[in-house]
Parts: C-alpha cells; sequence; structure tokens
C-alpha cells in the first residue's frame, strides 16, 4: 500500500498527574514515529500508520523537561509522558497549583475534536493510588477473577447454585399474553 500524500491530524487522549502529562495517540502499527518538544512546549508529532500520514505540532498549556519526557510506540498505540516543568521553589501555592494542574491539554481554549480527556487514566491531584488500586493493590477484575476462582473451585458454592453476587437468579417470567398455549396454531402456512 502506498503512503497517501495527504497528512492527518491524530487522535490524542490525553490525561494528568500532578508531575506528568499522559497521551496517548491510537495509531495501530504505527512508523516512522517522531515526537519531540521543542522550546519546552511545543509538542511536534509525526507517524505513519497503515499508509495514512499522521502530523501533529501542539503548543502545550504549560511547558514541559523535554529532557525528561519519553514516548513508546506499542502495536496499537503511542504513548507519550511530558514531564511537567515544576514551578520554581520561591512560588506561592497558586503558582504551584497552576503547574501541577492544568484546565487544558494545548495553550489555545478553542476546542479541537481529535484531542480528548482519557477518562481511563486520568487521576486527581488529591486521589491516591490506593484509590484506584484498592484491596491492598488488587485491580476490580483481579478481584472479580479471585472471586470466580473460588467459587468454581467449590462446586456447593452459592454460584454454582444459581445466587450470584446475593442476588437470588430465577429463570425469566413467561410474560406473553397467551398463558401456555401454542398461539402459532392459527397462522397460515409459509408461501413457497
Amino acid at each position: 500500500m502506498s503512503e497517501s500524500t495527504e497528512v492527518m491530524f491524530p487522535d490524542i487522549l490525553w490525561a494528568q498527574r500532578p508531575e506528568v502529562v499522559l497521551l496517548t495517540v491510537p495509531l495501530q502499527d504505527a512508523g516512522n514515529v517522531v515526537v519531540e518538544v521543542r522550546e519546552g512546549r511545543l509538542l511536534h508529532f509525526e507517524a505513519v500508520s497503515g499508509g495514512q500520514r499522521f502530523r501533529c505540532d501542539l503548543e502545550l498549556f504549560r511547558e514541559v523537561e523535554s529532557e525528561e519526557s519519553r514516548h513508546v510506540t506499542l502495536p496499537r498505540q503511542i504513548e507519550i509522558q511530558l514531564r511537567k516543568k515544576q514551578a520554581p521553589k520561591t512560588s506561592t501555592d497558586t503558582e504551584v497549583d497552576e503547574c501541577r494542574v492544568w484546565p487544558r491539554l494545548i495553550r489555545d481554549k478553542v476546542k479541537n475534536s481529535h484531542i480528548q480527556v482519557d477518562w481511563s487514566r486520568w487521576r486527581d491531584d488529591d486521589e491516591s493510588e490506593e484509590d484506584f488500586n484498592g484491596m491492598d493493590g488488587m485491580g476490580y477484575n483481579d478481584l472479580m477473577a479471585q472471586m470466580m476462582s473460588q467459587k468454581l473451585d467449590n462446586p456447593d458454592s452459592e454460584l454454582m447454585q444459581g445466587e450470584v453476587m446475593g442476588n437470588d437468579w430465577q429463570e425469566p417470567k413467561d410474560t406473553s399474553p397467551d398463558n401456555g398455549d401454542d398461539s402459532c396454531d392459527d397462522l397460515p402456512p409459509l408461501e413457497q
């Protein structure tokens, strides 16, 4: 497949932590990936995926540390981590907060339909790691897998007897108006 001469703006998902901004560019099997931070505030991105060229230059909301920022190309996406530039030690609390929490990814207040918040990776400043991991570092999926394996290991368990998560499982009730009569008897035969 030959490369298209038209260059497209890639979709970008973003989230933040107090120290970093996390970007995900969902391009499958991307090649020729170029990610640069210029002058501490301009993010340059280029890649080729499926024969299509993608490129964008974004003026970020605040400066980032270009030397400490990095990216990785995965089979289904490119993940970029931008280290936020910290406020000087003589800054006020308000200035420190403004450096830690960005209200948007880019400097312009104009809405870009290709830039979306990645709510699956978003974490507010006041939320801790424990809020997301829960139960001594075990995630929800791990908890459910452990519960299911315990229930399946014990064939006499409530789950195997029809009880699911504390609620009694019941057969669906027949709500048809015919009350068990076969109402298909009066239908004419299908034409051939």
